[in-house]
């Protein structure tokens, strides 16, 4: 049995974890006001938290379906840490109150979006054998970093 207290971290890759909520909203009225916005600060709180973790994503997704109300998607390397996270998001807003309807936990590939400049010129030399003097190397690493340009306007 593994300790708990241990990572469980993949030697490449990061856990993603999908979670998509219906609201129960019968649930959710039988709270008094005070209760509803303590409940949505705690959720609110959480999510911040989640957010200030070391390489650790938190999205949150407000869902345009008859299915599910709300969603998250978590990356992070440690699968205990995702557990954990998990556990709290389910009950952030009260007990019963956020059904899970639907969810499911991936690895990511190595991204070329938490890459350097120097480790992307690497990769090209190792994996594609692009001489970093040629014109093929030098028009690798400009779509690289037109790419990343895109990625961070996006993402800011």
């Amino acid at each position: 049995m593994t300790d708990k207290n241990t990572a469980l971290v993949p030697e490449e890759g990061w856990h993603c974890l999908h979670l998509f909520y219906r609201i129960e909203y019968g649930q959710w009225q039988l709270l008094n006001r005070e209760e509803q916005n303590a409940a949505k600060t705690n959720l609110a709180s959480l999510v911040q938290d989640v957010r200030a973790m070391e390489s650790t994503q938190l999205l949150t997704l407000s869902m345009v379906t008859p299915k599910a109300d709300l969603g998250f998607m978590l990356i992070t390397p440690d699968l205990h840490n995702a557990n954990k996270i998990e556990k709290r998001l389910s009950l952030s807003l009260g007990a019963d109150v956020l059904a899970p309807v639907y969810g499911y936990l991936s690895l990511t590939e190595e991204s070329e979006y938490i890459t350097t400049d120097e480790e992307y010129a690497e990769t090209l030399a190792r994996e594609q054998n692009i001489k970093p003097d040629s014109e093929k190397f030098a028009e690798a690493m400009n779509s690289f970093r037109e790419r990343i340009k895109h990625w961070f306007a996006f993402i800011i």
